[in-house]
């Protein structure tokens, strides 16, 4: 609720209800097309990252070697009580984009996100300080939090949401003249001619506003009506202000022009924004490349930071996975699976694990495989001059 909370005090004009009592959960507000259409385009193009990081594993290394341990329960399953992981990656990047930076603390063994804190102390050489960290619910930690226990997800120093709105700002007259020009091209005006005698009556004036006018304002209203034109009046359609105007064509085009504006700020490919997908795999793949990994690399760096040095030399350390993003059949990986397993590249567990399977407890699972086609030539030379087709094992590689 902390992006719709923003929202409302930043774009949100709300009415004097004049005493009148409503129920606190409703909001009388007024928001322009423009501005849903440009919270549309940033919330699809943060939605989209989001769902990706919210995908992703993120794994945890222990000497060097992929551990499912606690933190791994808290990145990748529940960070505290009240969240799963995937809300809680979505606040994450909604946070980062909307606000700069995401600051996530550590309190009691749980992760939370920070909805407002205070920059008590910055300390280039020793690193900042946080007090007065908000988690929502309100709640407002006392403690004061360094580096050694919260996290400062922050992708560069420029708050991309300001631009893309402060840019927008010359886009809401032209999607404004569009919509006038759609809704004219639909108007339709019409003459009534009187008689000049009548035209002057005071008496035949006063009549005009309270009955003829009223009769003609619901006429042009209904979509099936009767009007009765007496005698001295005339009403024709005024074909001198009919106008071809604009057509819902060109407000779709404005509409798309924002999406592709929103995609290009995040490094989203325009196809993704709009829908329009042809080619699915190069799309996908330059979505991941450059719209999901910068803020997949920001999140592994900001956590193994946390870690310090001398973890992370010792092989303890943590990676975003950005790899089981992507939906995968396994029919279609059946040939690439092959060759990766006889090439020795992945075990058979580490392949199932990558495609989201569970792992075979069983020893031959974990060992490295590779065919006759990969053999050194003199050694494959000599297995064959001799006969031996026997499966051999070297190093614990198995040699087929």
């Amino acid at each position: 609720m902390g992006w719709f909370k923003t929202f409302m005090e930043k774009y949100v004009t709300t009415h004097d209800t004049g005493g009148v009592s409503i129920d606190a959960d409703t909001v009388i507000i007024d928001i322009s097309a423009e501005t849903y259409l440009k919270e549309l385009a940033v919330y699809t193009a943060v939605s989209l990252i989001s769902n990706a990081i919210s995908r992703s594993e993120i794994k945890c290394f222990v000497a060097g070697k992929p551990q499912k341990n606690q933190d791994y329960y808290l990145l990748n399953v529940s960070p505290n009580k009240n969240e799963t992981s995937s809300l809680f990656w979505h606040k994450v990047i909604n946070t980062m984009v909307r606000g700069g930076e995401a600051l996530v603390v550590n309190n009691a063994g749980k992760l939370y996100v920070a909805r407002s804190f205070t920059r008590e102390e910055e300390r280039p050489i020793l690193g900042d300080t946080y007090t007065g960290v908000d988690i929502g619910g309100g709640v407002t930690l006392r403690k004061k939090f360094n580096q050694s226990n919260s996290y400062l997800f922050k992708l560069d120093n420029i708050e991309v949401n300001k631009l893309i709105m402060g840019m927008f700002e010359s886009y809401d007259k032209i999607l404004q003249a569009a919509a006038s020009a759609i809704k004219r091209s639909g108007a339709k005006k019409y003459k009534l001619h009187i008689d000049s005698v009548k035209a002057g009556d005071k008496e035949f004036q006063e009549e005009y506003r309270n009955v003829i006018q009223k009769q003609l304002r619901e006429y042009l209203k209904s979509d099936d009506a009767v009007y009765p034109e007496f005698d001295g009046y005339a009403l024709t359609a005024d074909e001198a202000t009919k106008t071809t105007g604009g057509s819902s064509n060109d407000f779709i085009a404005l509409r798309n022009d924002v999406f592709k504006t929103v995609a290009g700020a995040f490094h989203i490919p325009d196809a993704m924004m709009t829908g329009n997908i042809n080619n699915l795999k190069d799309v996908i793949n330059s979505f991941l490349t450059f719209g999901v990994d910068p803020f997949a690399d920001n999140i592994t760096e900001a956590l193994n930071k946390c870690g310090g040095v001398d973890n992370y030399l010792k092989g303890n350390y943590y990676k975003v996975d950005t790899g089981k993003v992507k939906h995968r059949d396994i029919f279609e990986l059946a040939t690439a699976i092959a060759a990766v397993i006889s090439s020795a590249t992945l075990s058979i567990n580490e392949v199932r694990e990558e495609i989201g399977w569970e792992r075979v407890e069983e020893e031959w699972a974990d060992q490295y495989y590779i065919t006759r086609n990969f053999a050194e030539i003199g050694k494959y030379l000599e297995e064959t001059e001799s006969g031996d087709t026997q499966v051999q094992e070297k190093g614990g590689v198995r040699r087929l």
